[in-house]
């Protein structure tokens, strides 16, 4: 499945494979120039093909270890982490190659599912948060887009359940839209969404909110640390959406599969 492009070089994963551009408080990702993949066990290599350039380990603020590998694709150097790799450096890789494992990083949120975060970077700068090349996302119907603020919870996890929309109409990229154009995002806990297309102003679940910035690639950030999100009239910390992926996720542990609930966000 085609994903994103930048610099005629093109992104690819398996199908029924859900992402995120927009839904990380990571700077490449506020910044359009990072996609996160969630693989279920191992990382797949999503371009054409490449060369393994570096391995680093790197600490991070819990204790727990993360990992950066570097590639070099024809000329740029994708940067990947959260992947512990079972590869050598000088080994070539082609589109769909399992090339490590996703793993559970120290820099992750409780809430957050393994992935792999994925940037494409010029070979002279390849280690920094921000710089990276801006990503072109591709617009596909791949998902049913909810109607109302009607769920039920279909699966339950440590820190958090999914739940999907009672109704729901045509399709998107993501399950919340505007007008045709979809949103993205950690809203209100990673304080800024994101929408797929040009538009000054959206609504969401009732609220109209101003775009705060525009950037190059057509895409809408909105401050969305003015919003508090209920449940059934409890706040929670938020609600994830994300790309080819029908449910949202609600961080709350209130919650158990079946149960029929109510998402009202509003202004705090």
């Amino acid at each position: 499945m085609y994903i994103a492009k930048t610099s005629n070089i093109n992104f690819w994963i398996p199908e029924k494979t859900w992402y995120s551009f927009f839904n990380s408080p990571y700077p490449a990702h506020r910044n359009g120039t990072a996609v996160d993949v969630y693989f279920e066990g191992e990382a797949l290599f999503p371009f054409e093909e490449g060369i393994v350039r570096e391995f680093r380990k790197i600490n991070t603020r819990r204790g727990i270890e993360d990992s950066l590998i570097l590639v070099d694709i024809n000329n740029f150097v994708l940067k990947i982490l959260h992947v512990k790799p079972f590869i050598k450096i000088g080994d070539k890789l082609y589109l769909g190659d399992s090339f490590g494992k996703v793993i559970s990083s120290g820099f992750l949120c409780p809430w957050s599912d393994k992935h792999a975060h994925f940037e494409l970077r010029k070979p002279d700068d390849p280690y920094r948060a921000r710089g990276g090349l801006l990503l072109m996302p591709i617009i596909q119907p791949l998902t049913p887009i909810a109607i109302g603020n009607k769920f039920i919870v279909v699966e339950r996890e440590k820190n958090y359940v999914w739940v999907k929309p009672l109704n729901h109409r045509g399709r998107g990229l993501t399950p919340l839209s505007f007008h045709g154009k979809p949103i993205e995002g950690g809203i209100p806990h990673y304080h800024y969404g994101a929408i797929f297309g040009n538009t000054n102003r959206i609504d969401l679940m009732g609220n109209s909110i101003d775009i705060k910035e525009h950037l190059p690639n057509g895409i809408g950030l909105f401050d969305a640390k003015c919003f508090r999100v209920e449940v059934n009239g409890v706040e929670c910390i938020g609600i994830g959406i994300y790309c080819n992926q029908p449910f949202l996720k609600l961080i709350s542990k209130d919650f158990e599969e079946e149960d029929v609930i109510e998402i009202k966000i509003s202004k705090s």
